[in-house]
């Protein structure tokens, strides 16, 4: 069984002991999560810690994660932001066991726009399950936006990028994270959930199974 090695940096003593106990339960909820649903057999560094201009968070959720390869995860948390849900904590570490999982399983890796908005969509469909089959309700503000845009909004979207799909050089951060004047704010997630979800409906695919899928199984989505 594999192991996600909790490793919170507190040195300034920023979280309290309740909050350390917070982190602590939400990464043995996710390590579960993971061991029932997948081959988990390695070990997962994962650094909490505060915010930085390296990796900022999300205003509306204080939170937010990066996994740097498949055995190191940083989550960074701001309680100054929002206070911390533990809840929210279980569902960042389970969307970045989804790039884990990936990178250790699967070692692909994205070369163009298209492979990275899977990749994302992968990990938000993956915390989606993860929240309904524990049974938690206080999702992030970024799971509600994902699931809260419209067909509309998703034509429009592709509209905009579809003759860029197989682009390897492209600005990330606009299209994954800020938006622009054409383009809503993660607008690359929500591509790649809407383009994921209907993968599973369509190939009766699980999550679990899309999630070390190659990327060249998607590409009727385009």
């Amino acid at each position: 069984m594999g192991k996600i090695n909790l490793l919170v940096a507190n040195a300034n003593q920023n979280f309290t002991d309740r909050e350390l106990g917070i982190f602590e339960s939400a990464t043995k909820d996710a390590e579960k999560f993971i061991s029932d649903n997948f081959d988990f057999d390695y070990e997962v560094d994962l650094i909490i810690a505060t915010p930085s201009y390296l990796l900022p968070t999300i205003p509306e959720d204080g939170i937010s994660g990066r996994t740097y390869h498949s055995r190191m995860i940083v989550v960074v948390v701001d309680k100054q932001q929002k206070a911390i849900n533990e809840d929210i904590v279980f569902e960042t570490i389970c969307h970045e066991m989804s790039h884990s999982l990936r990178w250790e399983k699967l070692p692909e890796y994205t070369k163009t726009m298209f492979d990275g908005m899977i990749l994302e969509g992968l990990a938000v469909a993956l915390e989606e399950k993860a929240m309904i089959a524990s049974k938690r309700e206080q999702t992030e503000t970024f799971l509600k936006e994902m699931k809260r845009t419209t067909q509309t909004e998703i034509d429009g979207m592709i509209a905009n990028l579809k003759e860029n799909f197989k682009d390897e050089n492209y600005d990330y951060d606009t299209i994954f994270y800020t938006g622009s004047d054409v383009l809503p704010r993660w607008t690359g997630y929500k591509l790649g959930y809407y383009f994921v979800k209907k993968h599973l409906e369509e190939t009766g695919q699980t999550i679990e199974q899309a999630t070390l899928a190659s990327y060249s199984s998607f590409t009727s989505e385009i």
